[in-house]
């Protein structure tokens, strides 16, 4: 009972802390997630739409927009019913790491000592783990949802697997292949929540080889061995198979990056390492969003940190294998932590660096930092008097350290302004963060013209070509706005060379840039002339046309060109954004308006079927036009 009450007040205590964070703004892609939710509540879309249209990830992630559907169909639509939402379910894994931490303890998968017995330790750990700083970059940022989710189902079906795993050692079969169907139910579950709900089998298997070891001379069952090779073997073996034959496919993928793949496996033990140290010994200060600064590793030795990482993680492994009978929990621990990090810290061209992805795999930290403590404190024991009073007391003060780190966060987390403000002080040249302060800057009344041009010339500077592009794109959309002119030199600087790669937020930039000038020219970069610019920098560009970022900024360039009255180089742009069907309906539609304009009627109606293909039912405008060119071409044709 005492333990039940226990954790309760650690679920309140978490509630409290979080709660000034809640009335915080949306960031990064909220506002495009969740568009969707938007357009069902202003009946512009149907709730089914919502939930299976959405294109993150490899399976639509629908679990995740019904539970956004349903937070605002019961909580509201308003941004702190949706933290609200994320808070709750972070409670609710909260209770459900401590019920794996519980398992886990009966088995004795922390360490062999005596500490490591006590039933006070779950609920330690789950303390920590709900309190933790590194996990509000999470819980307050609204589409993370996603990866609680997922969290949620992966912490469900390890619990199935423990509880399968005892049943089948007590010899009730029938209740452990019930537990055992769970598995594969919960990993759909997180899979459609987010990918990496797909590790559910690994960190199974992870617990079956740590925690289920058998005696010497004793075979484990054979359920146990199909759950290591088809959580952890078969899986290996596939990815190391499809890596080598897929490997150009891959290539491809970061060919819009500003890292190789080479450099981003590199890069990634010093990351892992980092996340350690985030948890271990938590700045709240440094922790937040803009982590796009972080230096990437161009070989082995440069840095030289590359290589002592590479090193210090095959150490550890190393040393957690030799103490596994003493201190199990630590191989456990660590072992969770990485293979929890497989998807996002692997080949994939993803970003490089983000808190979220550690809101599953601190569990394994965390579980690995008890194991050691409930160690060391046995072994000074006979040398200290009280040791385990005196651990007790530095959990109590953890807890209460912890909770005064994560209650700053959430005072962070309450404003734009207080968020960018300690960015700016801790992350100085990330490059997101200045984009940031322009939008903010320019968004005031009136706009603070020179702040944004400060930011924008930080930008200029980089000697990332990318960002300097990004400084200039910026920069030039402030001086058309703020005196009608776009100097000259900044123009051509802007445009030059390959603008390979075209990341989101550049790509963003460009349209931004195109829109600006078509509702109102700027002197120096007319419709025209800047139609002229973006075509002659797509031409240059050794992006694939079929790149959604080629055939978005195509589009643009059409668009520019039929504000200037040249129609037929709008056509000819629109027809090279097309690309042969890769891009999306707006292009189609744009080509069939042009078409039917030039009295190309039959061309026209072909090219209105391949639209209306890339139409979805529920897209409102989309079908407006499509009924609409479909009724010109009806009424041209006999």
């Amino acid at each position: 009972m005492k333990l039940r009450l226990i954790l309760v007040m650690v679920v309140f205590l978490t509630a409290t802390v979080y709660w000034p964070g809640l009335r915080g703004p949306l960031i990064f892609d909220d506002i495009q997630n969740l568009l969707p939710i938007t357009q069902w509540l202003e009946s512009e879309r149907g709730w089914l739409s919502v939930v299976f249209g959405n294109d993150s990830g490899m399976f639509g992630r629908p679990i995740s927009m019904a539970s956004f559907v349903f937070n605002v169909a019961v909580l509201g639509p308003e941004v702190w019913s949706l933290k609200l939402g994320n808070l709750l379910l972070h409670l609710i894994n909260g209770s459900l790491v401590y019920l794996l931490f519980a398992a886990l303890l009966s088995q004795r998968a922390m360490a062999r000592a005596p500490l490591a017995d006590n039933r006070w330790l779950p609920v330690l750990g789950a303390a920590i783990w709900l309190l933790h700083p590194l996990l509000a970059s999470t819980v307050l940022y609204v589409v993370q949802r996603m990866a609680m989710l997922s969290a949620l189902f992966i912490l469900l079906a390890m619990l199935a697997y423990v509880q399968a795993r005892l049943a089948l050692t007590a010899g009730q079969y029938r209740k452990a292949w019930t537990l055992l169907a769970l598995v594969p139910l919960c990993t759909v579950l997180a899979a459609l929540s987010k990918e990496n709900g797909v590790l559910a089998p690994a960190l199974c298997a992870v617990i079956e080889l740590c925690v289920f070891a058998p005696r010497a001379g004793i075979r484990r069952p054979w359920p146990s061995r199909l759950v290591i090779a088809l959580g952890l073997l078969a899986p290996a073996l596939i990815a190391v198979v499809l890596t080598a034959i897929q490997y150009p496919a891959i290539t491809v993928g970061y060919a819009n990056r500003p890292f190789t793949l080479i450099e981003r496996l590199l890069t990634q033990p010093r990351v892992l390492w980092d996340y350690i140290g985030s948890l271990l010994m938590p700045h709240g200060p440094r922790l937040g969003l803009y982590h796009d600064d972080y230096p990437i590793s161009h070989g082995l030795f440069d840095p030289a940190s590359t290589a002592l990482a590479i090193a210090g993680w095959l150490l550890a492994l190393l040393l957690a294998w030799r103490w596994r009978r003493r201190i199990p929990g630590l191989l456990l621990g660590l072992s969770f932590f990485l293979v929890g990090h497989a998807l996002e810290s692997s080949v994939f061209p993803l970003l490089m660096y983000f808190e979220h992805r550690n809101y599953l795999p601190a569990i394994g930290v965390i579980w690995a930092l008890l194991s050691l403590a409930a160690y060391c404190v046995e072994r000074l024991r006979p040398h200290v008097d009280q040791a385990t009073r005196i651990f007790s007391i530095a959990a109590i003060a953890l807890v209460l350290a912890l909770s005064v780190a994560t209650a700053g966060r959430a005072l962070v987390w309450q404003s734009q302004s207080t968020l960018l403000a300690q960015a700016q002080q801790y992350h100085p040249d990330s490059r997101w963060l200045r984009v940031a302060l322009i939008q903010r800057a320019m968004s005031q009344t009136p706009p603070a013209i020179d702040d944004a041009r400060d930011s924008a010339d930080r930008l200029l500077a980089s000697r990332d070509p990318s960002t300097h592009r990004l400084g200039g794109v910026l920069k030039l959309m402030m001086e058309c706005a703020a005196i009608g002119n776009a100097p000259l030199d900044l123009v051509h600087a802007t445009f030059a060379g390959d603008p390979k790669p075209i990341e989101p937020d550049l790509l963003v930039a460009f349209e931004s840039l195109s829109e600006g000038l078509i509702s109102q020219p700027c002197t120096g970069l007319v419709p025209r002339s800047a139609a002229e610019q973006f075509a002659a920098m797509l031409d240059r560009s050794t992006l694939s046309r079929r790149h959604h970022a080629i055939w978005r900024l195509r589009l643009k360039a059409a668009k520019l060109n039929l504000a200037a009255g040249r129609s037929d180089e709008a056509l000819r742009q629109a027809q090279m954004a097309w690309a042969d069907g890769a891009a999306d309906a707006p292009v189609p539609l744009m080509i069939t308006a042009l078409l039917l304009q030039r009295g190309e009627t039959a061309e026209a109606a072909a090219m209105l079927d391949k639209a209306r293909v890339k139409v979805r039912a529920d897209d409102v405008t989309g079908m407006r036009l499509v009924n609409q060119y479909r009724e010109e071409i009806e009424r041209r044709l006999p």
